[in-house]
């Protein structure tokens, strides 16, 4: 019963439900991007690091087609949305995103965290202080000792050089 509604939904899209919904196919476009760009890194022939981004951008387009072939005819009311913080924020991330390369992830992403935690109202300065600095760090090791996947390191200043190894041992 379900795939039949699925499938009569799939075979209902034409090009005014494309049309009616933007945020859809702008999804379906930035993972379509994404899974160019994650399918470029190096894996050995095996999983590798771009295993996750490549399954993230599939679920995304899945669930956007989803979003097409359910047609629920509710409309979107966007006139009580601000603009301005959407804007800020998207700035802000396209600046982390492009000062990745010179700043690296640990100092890109200390930097980062705090700006977005004022701007989303946390005012007390020893939770942004420990967010912006324990966060980073975790990820650091989460991902580049456990995961062993390499995260951009900065050319001026290589601080996760100077963190400690992690002791782990491989059962």
């Amino acid at each position: 019963m379900i795939i039949k509604k699925v499938t009569r939904n799939i075979r209902q899209i034409d090009a005014d439900t494309v049309k009616s919904n933007p945020l859809s196919i702008a999804f379906i476009l930035f993972s379509l991007a994404v899974i160019y760009h994650a399918n470029q890194f190096p894996d050995g022939g095996e999983i590798g690091p771009g295993f996750f981004p490549i399954m993230l951008s599939a679920g995304i387009i899945l669930f956007a087609i989803v979003d097409m072939a359910t047609d629920d005819e509710t409309e979107l009311d966007l006139s009580d949305v601000e603009v301005a913080p959407i804007v800020v924020i998207s700035a802000i991330l396209f600046a982390y995103v492009f000062l990745m390369k010179y700043t690296g992830f640990l100092v890109g992403t200390m930097l980062f965290l705090p700006i977005v935690l004022y701007y989303s109202d946390v005012r007390s300065k020893l939770l942004i202080a420990a967010i912006s600095i324990g966060f980073p760090v975790l990820l650091f090791y989460v991902f580049s000792r456990i995961f062993m996947v390499r995260l951009p390191e900065s050319q001026i200043l290589p601080v996760s050089r100077l963190l400690p190894q992690l002791p782990l041992v491989v059962f």
